[in-house]
């Protein structure tokens, strides 16, 4: 009898690349990281700093995988933050395409599961990919996470002022502990 190898849960981590070791919020997304890798959860992340670095951090700190998508340096738009050496370098996989559009396609594709930090235009076109995959595969969705105490008011904003659905205000999830984003994965994946 042929053995199934099955995949580990992989988590998704989208934020600021501008947000510095010091700050809150990278604290928050490291610790989140090697909480969902002490629970066997792979991280995935763009490569680059900030957020992504942080997450990298966390979850290698306690010898958790991690998989970087990056774009090809031959392919890099401009004001792109790029490949970051103390996130690749740490890296157990490395995926390397050719555009922006890729990058962001092979992280949601590859993701059972996102955490969505504070971040700019590049955290926004994020957000707004794997919201609008969520609707369309409601109720089957992968959990899309906010991550800290603003995102409830950005996300009711975007809802009393958009056009949205209650389906698609029913795919968003928030937290503002690194356990309760596990607690909300736990409710999708037996997995964890």
């Amino acid at each position: 009898m042929k053995k199934t190898h099955k995949r580990p849960f992989q988590v998704a981590f989208f934020g600021d690349a501008s947000t510095k070791k010091s700050d809150t919020i990278f604290i928050d997304a490291y610790d989140t990281a090697q909480l969902l890798a002490k629970n066997k959860c792979t991280i995935l992340n763009g490569g680059g700093p900030g957020i992504m670095l942080a997450s990298t951090l966390g979850a290698t700190s306690v010898g958790g995988r991690v998989k970087v998508i990056v774009i090809n340096p031959k392919n890099q738009p401009g004001h792109y933050e790029g490949q970051y050496e103390e996130n690749v370098s740490k890296a157990s996989r490395i995926y390397s395409l050719k555009s922006y559009q890729g990058r962001i396609n092979k992280l949601i594709k590859l993701g059972d599961a996102y955490v969505i930090f504070y971040g700019g235009t590049g955290t926004l076109a994020e957000m707004s990919y794997v919201w609008s995959e969520a609707k369309f595969a409601y109720p089957r969705q992968k959990p899309i996470i906010f991550f800290g105490k603003k995102w409830k008011k950005i996300i009711n904003t975007l809802t009393s002022e958009l056009n949205l659905e209650k389906m698609e205000q029913r795919v968003c999830y928030f937290a503002d502990t690194p356990d309760k984003v596990l607690e909300i994965l736990r409710n999708f994946s037996k997995k964890i």
